[in-house]
């Protein structure tokens, strides 16, 4: 493949992830309308406020709460489970579905493997995916 056709081809795959990204935030900044989204900490809730996502947005740490006395507090039937990408955020996924689910609350991670499958390489949490969705405007290398 020729260099010229290689850079075509990133710039592609670029603007497709770039667009498949700014669809999936737009979806969520609607659902946060209508449900809590759930993050790690502060600056994950910061980061999606930098994304358009204007809904309830609670921090299971850094309020000063035990996990589960913050999930008792879930005032919906509903939440949208956004945790990081690595095997911690995975297995905090898990037990957060478990004891949710428990308790006759449904859990969405749509939103959470969909961002997994297409950032999983190159972002560890949702407070970077701001800084990558920048990168990703950037022109490749020439």
């Amino acid at each position: 493949m020729s260099v010229m056709k290689r850079i075509q081809h990133v710039s592609g795959w670029r603007e497709r992830k770039l667009d498949e990204l700014h669809k999936i935030f737009r979806k969520l900044a609607d659902k946060s309308m209508e449900t809590v989204v759930l993050v790690e900490g502060k600056k994950d809730r910061s980061a999606l406020r930098v994304l358009g996502v204007r809904g309830n947005i609670i921090c299971m740490k850094h309020s000063g709460q035990i996990l589960f006395d913050v999930l008792d507090q879930v005032p919906d039937r509903e939440v949208v489970l956004l945790v990081d990408f690595d095997d911690y955020g995975t297995s905090l996924a898990m037990k957060i579905t478990q004891y949710l689910e428990e308790k006759r609350v449904k859990v969405n991670s749509v939103f959470w493997r969909r961002l997994r499958g297409l950032v999983r390489r190159d972002v560890k949490d949702i407070e970077g995916i701001p800084s990558y969705l920048e990168k990703l405007k950037k022109p490749p290398h020439r």
